[in-house]
């Protein structure tokens, strides 16, 4: 199988490459494999720097057993995660930086395309680190910065610095309640990513 796949990418890589493995096939495997790492980096046109481009061209896919810290793992680990592709892994990531960071791991079902049977078959070989989640300072932030954040929606922003602005800092979660847009349910997804200082 493995052989299959790396003569299709051989054919598609260059014909030359593909007729000098036919006719040397004791090469290295793991040789061919960083040949083709190099290969992959030298087409890489410079100031190509799309995250993207990091993904291994052969990810290894995590072994059985290893769990990885979400809110810290670049893509080339989410890649080795299993269903994982690298526009998966990019999702993530970017779901992930607008978030600040994930709080509890159920939240990867809230990243587009992740249906809950790949969530199911990853969920083991996944942990989170609350600690690692980016802070935003409800008490100064600005629109701009509040609107990448995705649980909240226009008017849901406005409403929080119009009422801050009009009746000073928020001491606590409970001074935002006062807020009718903000139902309990947005208040409970919000209320790990802000801060009061």
């Amino acid at each position: 199988m493995v052989v299959l796949v790396v003569l299709i990418v051989l054919i598609l890589v260059s014909p030359y490459i593909y007729q000098q493995f036919r006719k040397d096939t004791t090469i290295n495997p793991k040789e061919f494999n960083n040949a083709l790492a190099v290969l992959a980096r030298a087409k890489k046109s410079p100031g190509d720097d799309h995250p993207s481009s990091a993904v291994p061209v052969f990810a290894k896919k995590a072994a059985p057993g290893t769990v990885i810290e979400l809110n810290t793992a670049d893509s080339a680990k989410l890649t080795g995660l299993p269903g994982m592709g690298p526009s998966f892994a990019m999702r993530i990531i970017r779901y992930r930086n607008r978030l600040g960071g994930f709080y509890h791991k159920e939240q990867l079902k809230e990243v587009f395309g992740l249906d809950s049977g790949t969530y199911s078959s990853l969920q083991g070989q996944v942990k989170v680190d609350p600690s690692q989640v980016k802070k935003i300072p409800v008490n100064s932030a600005t629109f701009e910065q509040l609107s990448h954040f995705p649980y909240l929606n226009y008017k849901q922003m406005n409403a929080i610095i119009n009422f801050r602005e009009q009746h000073g800092s928020y001491a606590s979660i409970d001074d935002m309640k006062n807020i009718a847009i903000l139902d309990e349910s947005v208040l409970h997804k919000i209320e790990p990513y802000i801060t009061f200082k």
